[in-house]
Order: structure tokens, then C-alpha cells, then sequence
């Protein structure tokens, strides 16, 4: 969102941000033109004083005629609006580049768009097909007052929490830096249940814009897992509110200089935080403001901080009934893990790769047959090789037991080596054998 869609490629469009009067005249004629088609047309809150915008944002659902193909759909809408051009993406969603208006009023305001007033303009809509009315209700949540999910993000994203635009998320600490997706375990995409969790409340918020930027931002740190650390020189990696890390933010006891402190802030921040901060005003605004001001004040700096990342981590698994998924997602994790550690270090280690320039062939394939049976036999389960273990390798919950595996490599390896190699022997005699008959059945013909 941004109005950019249409500003790189062989002819780009002239899209400058709107004033006020013409973003609301041309949102009301879209949607009154879309609801000839959906049943459910909506926009996003606009964020908090907004005067000019980039884009236009527009969500639709319950089609009043079956939908047979998405893309027709899409291209079909923006014929309707009179896009000069129309860019097709996944998700069911579009950009449109709409000729800018023509009349007396938005004649006027243009004059205050930024750009070369010689240049055709046009503005850019976004349009998107959500496939249920709970879909579109979330995705007007999560993209309501303008960078509010920029700055909640935030400050709950130390504590293990993700929203984005399917739900709100949990992450497995233990598989986070591996593996994004996989550590997310679904907890809710209720808009509801959201903002109960993260205590915040609701009546009077989510209908209408905020009044100011500080409004949104007094709302925003009601979160009761805002927090601010105080400033410690001594330290350029202390996690906190607004910091977007993802380690839980520790507490220090220095304060210092606003601008200093600021700088500090930015520094914390995640990449994808860093690129927001050049491009949303308002998040920058909350990190180099807000949170400045806050700490100053002395505001949600509570030493130790008011709530963990395990504290919040339990009390979402049972707000949420999600522990089953979230120690199911781990423990298949943890075991994979395992899974690689036995095979890259404990079965191809206690048979290490022979010097090639000096090996023999026999001792080549002897150690390639010993790790497959290795691999087989404590990996697999494979009993075929006639070298059975006392114990049990796995425990009740599904781990290798490390010790238990590396006393029976030690114990076994030459038996477990011989037999495989034996047995690599004897397939490799039948191939001779079978390829000896093949050629003499082929003389005698």
C-alpha cells in the first residue's frame, strides 16, 4: 500500500498521493460501483490525521453472482472502474491504475498532489476478493488505522506473538531462527479474542479513526505487553517495546538523552522494522518519539518487566487450547533435529571417509556400507542385519537417546559392518552372475 505498484516498468504510471477530497471521492464512487457485484464492500480505518494517501484500499466479499474464475472476476472490476491498467496478483487481488478525476473541486485539490503537474495522473486502487466474511473482517482489522499493526507488532514480537494477515500466531522458540513458518502455531483469527489477549480494549477504537498520532499511540501502549527499557549505555542490544526483537527485552537501570536513547531504539530493530521506518511516518514517529518520551518519563519500565516471553507463551497455550499443536510442532523439530545430529555426527563420525588416494576399494565401499546399515538400524528401525540393542532406542515421548545410540555404535559397528558389507558382497555377485547369463543368452541367440 502506497500507491507504487504502477511507478517501475517499461511504462510507468504517475501515481502522486491524493488530497483528502479526492481519495473520498473516488473511494465512494468505487464502492458504489462495486456493490452492484458484492453484497459486502468495505475499506480499512484510515489511519489517525491522515491529509493526502497513496493508495486506495478495498475489500469485497459475497459475490451476488457465482465466481468462476478469480482473475476474470478481478479484471472484470477493474473494466467497471475504468482502470487504464490492471495488475493481476496472487491472493485473489489486484492493483488498479484509475485516471484521475476530472472536475472543478479535484482540479483544485491536485494542485497540492507532489509530481510534475505536466504528467497524466492516476491513482492506484487495491482491490481484493476475500473468500468468507470472517476473512474480510480480519484482513479491516489487521490493516485498520494506517501503521497501528506496524507498532503493536513490535512491541509484542519479543514476547513470541505474530500477527499478520491469517491470524495471530505463536512462535516455538526452539525453531524461530530455522524456520519461521514451521514455528507458527494458529491461535486465533478472531478480531475479539486478539485484542482481550494483548489487553486492549475494543468499544469506541476499531470504528472510526483515531483523533491524533499521540491518540493512537496512548492506545497502542495500553498493550500489556508494552514495554520501554530504560536506556543502558553500556549495552546497544537490549530488546524492548517498540524494539522488535525477538528475544524477551531485559531490564537495565541507566537513563539517558532523548536522542541518544532514540538512536538506541533504532538500532534494535529488526530489517523489515528499519525499511518501515523509512517509509511509514508514524512508526517512525513511535520509535523516535514515542518511546523516547516514554522513557523519560519513566513510562512501562518496570524492572523486572510486567510479563515474560514464557509467561505469555503458557498463557496463550491455554487461552487458546493450542498446547497439543505448539508441543507437537516442537518435539517434531527437536527430533529432526536429533535425526540430523545422529546421522552428520554420530554414525558418519564413528566411521570417518577414507583417504581416497590411498584406499583401497574394498575399504570404500566397507565404510559405505557400515553408515547405511548404521542409518537403517538406528534411524529406520531395520532389524534384517542380525544385530538386535537391549534397549530401546527412543524414549516414551519419541526422542534418541544419545547415550543409548552411541554405546550400541560402539558395541556393534564391526558386527553391523561385516554383515553389511557381506551383504553388499552377495548382491554384488548375483549382478555378476545375472549379467554373465544375460550375455550367454545373448551368444546363443
Amino acid at each position: 500500500m502506497g500507491g507504487s505498484a504502477f511507478s517501475a516498468g517499461d511504462r510507468p504510471l504517475h501515481t502522486p498521493r491524493m488530497p483528502k477530497p479526492v481519495y473520498e471521492q473516488v473511494k465512494r464512487r468505487c464502492m458504489a460501483i462495486l456493490r452492484e457485484s458484492f453484497s459486502c464492500v468495505a475499506c480499512p480505518i484510515e489511519g489517525p490525521g491522515k491529509q493526502d494517501f497513496g493508495d486506495i484500499d478495498i475489500l469485497v466479499a459475497w459475490p451476488k453472482k457465482d465466481i468462476t474464475s478469480t482473475r476474470d472476476s478481478l479484471r472484470a472490476m477493474g473494466e467497471a472502474l475504468g482502470a487504464a491498467r490492471i495488475i493481476i496478483n496472487e491472493a485473489a487481488s489486484s492493483n488498479l491504475a484509475l485516471p484521475w478525476p476530472r472536475s472543478p473541486a479535484t482540479e483544485l485539490d491536485s494542485t497540492n498532489a507532489d509530481g510534475d503537474e505536466s504528467q497524466e495522473k492516476y491513482i492506484q486502487v487495491d482491490l481484493r476478493i476475500c473468500k468468507t466474511l470472517e476473512e474480510m473482517q480480519w484482513m479491516l482489522f489487521k490493516h485498520a488505522h494506517g501503521d497501528i499493526w506496524n507498532i503493536l507488532g513490535s512491541t509484542i514480537r519479543p514476547y513470541g506473538l505474530t500477527v499478520d494477515d491469517g491470524a495471530m500466531w505463536l512462535r516455538v522458540p526452539e525453531i524461530e531462527n530455522t524456520n519461521r513458518n514451521r514455528a507458527k502455531v494458529f491461535l486465533t483469527s478472531e478480531p475479539a479474542k486478539v485484542l482481550s489477549f494483548l489487553g486492549l480494549p475494543i468499544g469506541g477504537y476499531w470504528d472510526r479513526p483515531f483523533e491524533s498520532l499521540d491518540a493512537m499511540f496512548e492506545y497502542a501502549a495500553r498493550c500489556r505487553m508494552m514495554y520501554v527499557p530504560p536506556r543502558d549505555p553500556s549495552s546497544s542490544s537490549n530488546d524492548g517495546g517498540g524494539g522488535g526483537a525477538d528475544d524477551e527485552p531485559p531490564a537495565s537501570s541507566s537513563t539517558g538523552g532523548r536522542q541518544a536513547a532514540a538512536e538506541e531504539d533504532r538500532r534494535r530493530l529488526k530489517s523489515n522494522d528499519r525499511r518501515r521506518m523509512k517509509g511509514r511516518p508514524a512508526f517512525r514517529a513511535w520509535i523516535d518519539d514515542f518511546i523516547p518520551a516514554c522513557r523519560q518519563a519513566g513510562r512501562f519500565s518496570d524492572a523486572p518487566p510486567r510479563t515474560t516471553r514464557e509467561r505469555i507463551t503458557e498463557e496463550a497455550l491455554d487461552a487458546f487450547r493450542a498446547r497439543d499443536e505448539f508441543d507437537a510442532r516442537r518435539d517434531a523439530f527437536l527430533q529432526d533435529r536429533q535425526r540430523e545430529t545422529i546421522w552428520n555426527t554420530l554414525i558418519k563420525g564413528a566411521a570417518p571417509e577414507p583417504d581416497r588416494a590411498t584406499a583401497t576399494g574394498a575399504a570404500v565401499t566397507y565404510r559405505a556400507c557400515l553408515v547405511k546399515a548404521l542409518k537403517r538400524i538406528v534411524l529406520e528401525g531395520d532389524d534384517s542385519y542380525g544385530v538386535r540393542y537391549e534397549h530401546a532406542f527412543r524414549d516414551d515421548r519419541g526422542f534418541w537417546r544419545f547415550d543409548r545410540v552411541v554405546d550400541f555404535i560402539d558395541r556393534y559397528k564391526d558386527r553391523v559392518g561385516e554383515a553389511a558389507y557381506e551383504r553388499q558382497h552377495g548382491r554384488y555377485m548375483e549382478h555378476l552372475k545375472a549379467k554373465k547369463l544375460k550375455a550367454e543368452g545373448g551368444q546363443r541367440s
